[in-house]
């Protein structure tokens, strides 16, 4: 029994032994599994942001000059062959709304801006389509004359919510949708021109005379401008005798309506115009009906070179005001400028007037 329990311990050491001795088996670690952040693509921000409309006052001719860096804005955003600035002018037919125009393109072309006109000749239809096919070409901005603003409205509304900037000259009809307006206040135009017929009929004709103004009712912003002549006169020279409002805008409608006045009132000696093409008409009537520089006056507007001719000559022609179209024509592409290089400026700019007289 004895032997039996020591084989029997032997035995169970030597299992104990075994055990011991062999390999132990070490699971591998697990490898810590590294968390990759889901990488979210952002869209790309625009070279240049939405520009930014002050409406708090009117600005200046000063508040639209760009830096170096806006004008490289804009020109990044006209890269394309297709981009350009479209201009759609009233009319080419007066000296005023030609040279508007004309000096932007001049202007944009110096600082390699592609640029686009259209002419509406004071059609409203053609006007429409001028805007019309001037977003379907590419237009990154449109600058506009508007003469009929309740008909083109809806066309220059489409064009800003298809992505086109809006710049107005000659008046303030888009401010509704974002654009930018750049114009002289008619009113200052009208009163300037009127004050001065005022202080040459009270200084030459004893406060007495007998008026025609000629006026221009298809566009909106030349009734105000006809008013403030019609307000200037009544205040300044309470005894003169406005004996009506002609049609006027261009040299033939002036001719005629004077012509058509002086039948009914041969005793007009003083013309008030909204503008020199009208009152050229008018000096051509009053000259044929035997009127001479020494009884008559005619105060127009615009400044056109023809008019400073006649006012320095002595004629009956005495004064005009000068509406700066070649600084307007500047002013709008400053604008469009800043517009496509997201700067801030006025969404309503004052263009100073100036009387031009022989003095």
């Amino acid at each position: 029994m004895r032997k039996r329990l020591v084989l029997i311990l032997i035995l169970l050491i030597a299992t104990l032994l075994l055990g011991a001795c062999a390999p132990t088996t070490v699971e591998p670690a697990e490898e810590p599994v590294e968390e990759v952040e889901e990488v979210v693509e952002e869209e790309a921000a625009p070279l240049y942001g939405e520009p930014t409309l002050t409406t708090v006052e009117l600005g200046t001719a000063e508040d639209l000059v760009p830096t170096e860096d806006e004008i490289t804005g804009a020109l990044a955003h006209l890269t394309d062959d297709d981009s350009f600035i479209g201009i759609v002018a009233c009319t080419y037919s007066t000296d005023y709304h030609s040279a508007v125009p004309d000096a932007a393109v001049a202007y944009a072309e110096d600082l390699g801006i592609k640029v686009e006109t259209f002419d509406s000749e004071i059609d409203v239809e053609k006007q429409i389509s001028g805007v019309e096919n001037f977003v379907s070409s590419g237009a990154d901005v449109i600058v506009v004359c508007v003469f009929d603003p309740p008909s083109v409205e809806s066309a220059l509304k489409e064009a800003a919510d298809a992505g086109v900037y809006i710049v107005q000259y000659a008046g303030r009809d888009v401010a509704e949708f974002g654009g930018v307006s750049i114009s002289i206040e008619d009113e200052d135009l009208g009163k300037a021109a009127g004050e001065y017929a005022t202080q040459l009929i009270n200084d030459e004709l004893g406060g007495q005379a007998n008026v025609a103004i000629l006026d221009y009712p298809d566009l909106a912003n030349v009734v105000l401008r006809a008013d403030a002549i019609a307000a200037a006169l009544a205040e300044g020279a309470p005894n003169a005798v406005i004996v009506g409002n002609y049609l006027g805008g261009t040299t033939e409608f002036g001719l005629n309506s004077i012509e058509t006045a002086l039948q009914e009132h041969p005793e007009i000696n003083v013309i008030a115009s909204i503008n020199d093409a009208g009152a050229y008409g008018a000096m051509q009537a009053l000259e044929a009906a035997g009127k001479t520089a020494d009884d008559t006056i005619i105060v127009g507007i615009d400044a056109e070179p023809q008019a400073i001719e006649y006012i320095n000559a002595g004629t009956m022609y005495r004064g005009t005001v000068d509406t700066a179209p070649a600084e307007t024509g500047r002013m709008t592409i400053n604008a469009a400028i800043k517009l496509l290089a997201g700067a801030t400026l006025p969404q309503n700019i004052r263009v100073p007037v100036n009387l031009v007289t022989a003095d």
